[in-house]
């Protein structure tokens, strides 16, 4: 239950769903088209809504992720491409790219992996100093991450896989199948957070949003916040994600709302003269 703390309305609950539509981050879910299919070819666009706490201020769409995946010819692996933009408050922008094979296993399974970096400051130019690129490969139960010539090689225990590839793989997941796990979760194809598991994959209707019930997944694990995945129940289509004070929510028009706050902000800036 939310309580009163210094006038504001502290959101004291985690984003399901029925929360984040209370908090005005979205005001209905996106249809799926009738031909979708998570073992297919198709692109999902999440917009990423920060939640600062209070139920009256300081929630925002901040960036967006956009996610397609395309099956290769032998079907038992896919091409998958993640691009994410976040807004900062200052008006930089930091843009992530990520072009990887997976596998079309239970955890979409990594193979290789071209990561891209890229920085804008307020007035819009590319900071060419924070650019970064770099190579990643699972290479003998190893990660194998290349970069300016160097190799860093990072040993594994265990499956990998990917936080985004992850948002691929619970829409194939069957309900009822039980745990998925222990598995090694490699978040922003950076950093690695052993120890993870899908503790629950259930035919449950738990959340009523503006326009129906949603199925949940959970992932919890060490060094990271437990994850909640709801997908649409007939379609598997993953709609929300929520850890933490972050959601992704399915949203086609994401794009042109982090373009008006990128808007907003750098005019501010430059009525200040930062730009």
């Amino acid at each position: 239950m939310a309580r009163k703390q210094s006038a504001r309305t502290i959101v004291g609950e985690p984003l399901a769903p029925a929360v984040l539509a209370r908090l005005g981050a979205f005001e209905e879910l996106p249809e799926t088209p009738p031909d979708f299919d998570p073992a297919g070819s198709w692109v999902n666009k999440y917009l990423i809504f920060v939640c600062h706490g209070y139920v009256e201020r300081g929630n925002e769409g901040v960036g967006v992720l956009r996610l397609e995946r395309k099956p290769d010819e032998s079907a038992s692996g896919f091409v998958f491409t993640a691009r994410q933009r976040i807004v900062q408050n200052t008006g930089h922008v930091h843009e992530v790219e990520v072009l990887a094979r997976c596998r079309a296993d239970r955890l979409a399974t990594p193979l290789t992996w071209r990561l891209l970096s890229r920085f804008e400051d307020p007035g819009g130019r590319r900071i060419s100093g924070l650019a970064g690129e770099e190579q990643g490969e699972l290479r003998d139960g190893k990660i194998v991450v290349t970069r300016d010539g160097a190799e860093r090689v990072r040993p594994l225990r265990g499956p990998v896989t990917s936080d985004w590839g992850l948002m691929e793989a619970v829409q194939r997941l069957a309900a009822g199948s039980g745990s998925v796990g222990p598995f090694v979760m490699l978040q922003a194809f950076t950093t690695l957070r052993a120890g993870q598991r899908i503790v629950d994959v259930r035919e449950e209707r738990v959340a009523e949003p503006v326009n129906g019930p949603l199925l949940r997944i959970t992932q919890v694990g060490f060094g990271a916040l437990p994850y909640d995945y709801w997908l649409f129940p007939d379609s598997r289509r993953l709609a929300v994600v929520a850890t933490g004070p972050r959601a992704y929510i399915l949203n086609d028009r994401a794009d042109e709302i982090v373009n008006r706050r990128l808007a907003a902000i750098r005019a501010r800036a430059r009525e200040r003269g930062d730009g």
